[in-house]
């Protein structure tokens, strides 16, 4: 860390005087924004007072007589630039040091011209310019301080008025402290400015961060609506297709039967329009922390539930089984749905994909550390309906399975039709509960 951003860091720390949000901008506030907005105006009005200062030195005798005319045209020469110090430093710094350097050598006498711009332009090129003018400009400036009375004899100089050794060593001392103050403010001020656009900049990458914080939130969010619609919705019509496809035939050989499928559609539909009102009250309402899926008024369905899916669909014409293997456990609400979700996807693609009167097995095999649900149909043994494509049931089961650590395995069978393999990981049971 340099000298300069150390010294800003320090003066950063003071008390300063704030006003608060609700204070209307003053005047002088008003005014340095204005002054921002505009560099090239503010600078502007600085070369005019430059030249403004310059011209009062020659008038009033700082500068000789015989080279007045000289001193006026340096002073607007110098000065010109000004205006472009912020804009174009190292171009507008160039300008003035020329100008200084060809009155330097030509007419010494004429310094009083070029004094105050120097100084500046030599401020201006530390602060805007890049990092070597830091370290060139007081070079340049010292050059320019010292070079008319380099170029003169030694002697001349204690011949001058009241000049003595002290006095001329102390002189020596200001002259030479000039170039080093203009360094010290320029680098405060290069160091302000870096500090500025370093805020800008971490302010920026905090914003974007944010944006795409959301962004992230926004996407797992839909993904788990989508989800959620795909898995009660595509459920329901399927059994209700099916129910309503065996319905014809019943209705022409045993209209006791058809009662029976029409009302078992009528179930199957209040059970989709209260899963799906129930999403819709999900979407609107959510906890104090965002968490929609913790409302005790609304529980999700879970492991426990599969019994009485199973069964649903049973009654709705698919000839399917339940087998349980060890001991079964209390799961959290969130692997619970897991495997309730994938369960009730795959026993709708079996009534989708294989016809609804494909024998299906659905085995819930518990461990000490793992559940694993295989649902397994034995293959199609008629014309098969045509599924839509484009679907994504695998695909958010194994979304769903890897929130919880599980992984999805879903594939042909080796004796003839589809198999879905669910494995959980669980958290093994306390001692005592063994």
């Amino acid at each position: 860390m340099s000298i300069a951003t150390r010294v800003w860091d320090s003066l950063r720390s003071l008390p300063t005087l704030r006003s608060t949000p609700s204070e209307a901008p003053t005047l002088v506030e008003r005014a340095v924004a204005l002054g921002r907005r505009n560099p090239v105006v503010v600078d502007a009005v600085l070369a005019a007072l430059l030249i403004w200062v310059a011209v009062s030195w020659t008038l009033e005798g700082k500068v000789r007589s015989d080279v007045r005319i000289v001193a006026l045209v340096v002073a607007v020469l110098a000065a010109l630039p000004v205006p472009l110090r912020r804009v174009l430093p190292m171009p507008a710094a160039s300008a003035t040091a020329a100008v200084a350097l060809v009155c330097t050598v030509v007419e010494p006498a004429v310094h009083p011209a070029y004094l105050l711009p120097s100084l500046v332009m030599g401020y201006s090129a530390v602060a805007y310019g890049p990092r070597w003018a830091g370290w060139l400009a007081p070079v340049v400036l010292t050059l320019g301080m010292f070079g008319p009375f380099l170029l003169r004899p030694p002697t001349s100089i204690l011949q001058l008025p009241g000049a003595t050794p002290l006095t001329v060593l102390a002189l020596a001392g200001v002259m030479a402290m000039v170039p080093v103050l203009v360094w010290l403010l320029g680098s405060l001020r290069r160091a302000a400015h870096r500090r500025t656009l370093d805020l800008r900049e971490r302010n920026r990458l905090l914003e974007e961060s944010r944006r795409q914080e959301v962004r992230l939130e926004l996407l797992a969010e839909r993904s788990r609506i989508s989800r959620e619609v795909h898995d009660v919705v595509a459920h329901s019509l399927s059994g209700i297709i099916a129910q309503a496809d065996g319905g014809q035939f019943a209705a022409q050989r045993d209209p006791a039967k058809a009662v029976e499928v029409l009302s078992g559609i009528a179930t199957t539909g209040r059970s989709a329009l209260s899963d799906v009102r129930g999403l819709l009250s999900m979407l609107r309402d959510t906890g104090p922390d965002g968490d929609t899926d913790t409302d005790p008024a609304r529980p999700q369905p879970g492991v426990g539930d599969v019994p009485a899916l199973v069964e649903q669909v049973r009654t709705g014409g698919l000839p399917v089984d339940l087998r349980t293997v060890g001991t079964p456990r209390e799961l959290p609400t969130g692997p619970g749905l897991t495997v309730y979700r994938i369960v009730q996807e795959s026993l709708t693609n079996v009534v989708k994909h294989a016809g609804p009167g494909v024998p299906t097995h659905v085995d819930l095999r518990w461990t000490t550390d793992e559940l694993t649900v295989r649902v397994h149909d034995e293959g199609a043994r008629g014309p098969v309906p045509t599924p839509p494509r484009g679907g994504h049931g695998l695909t958010g089961m194994r979304e769903r399975a890897a929130l919880h650590g599980g992984s999805v395995e879903a594939g042909p069978h080796v004796d003839g039709g589809w198999t879905v393999r669910l494995r959980l990981p669980l958290t093994p049971p306390a001692r005592g509960e063994r």
